[in-house]
């Protein structure tokens, strides 16, 4: 129970990047930048380019 309402936070953000902040919150805070900086590479990514592509492709279908 105390693990869930430690990721309670990162889930109320959204199903998908919600657990990608987790990820890099967690992974920088256990000593691995690597890991850490992987997951914001890809919640960026998600955040920024998909939003983008989706409407470059709606635009497009019009």
């Amino acid at each position: 129970m105390s693990r869930f309402k430690r990721l309670a936070p990162y889930f109320i953000i959204g199903p998908i990047s919600g657990p990608m902040l987790a990820g890099v919150v967690i992974n920088f805070r256990e000593g691995r930048p690597v890991l850490g900086s992987l997951y914001a590479i890809a919640l960026a990514l998600y955040t920024f380019l998909l939003p983008g592509i989706t409407a470059k492709l709606g635009l497009n279908l019009i």
